[in-house]
């Protein structure tokens, strides 16, 4: 069983209300099926010690396309 992985990154405004973000997104493919493997943000106000919490509500918006 060959696993592959596909990356992109997808730019949308943060369902938590925290203006925009950019997500790179690691995409599992095997047998033809994508699954969602990883996700990294790089909004700053939530990469700063001490900035914003993040509950990940992104994950849910990203999973269902």
């Amino acid at each position: 069983m060959k696993q592959t992985s596909r990356w992109n990154i997808r730019q949308m405004r943060c369902p938590e209300g925290k203006g925009h973000a950019e997500l790179l997104l690691e995409w599992k493919v095997e047998r033809g099926r994508k699954t969602l493997h990883s996700i990294s943000c790089n909004h700053p106000q939530l990469a700063d010690y001490g900035g914003l919490e993040c509950q990940w509500c992104c994950l849910e918006k990203i999973t269902k396309k």
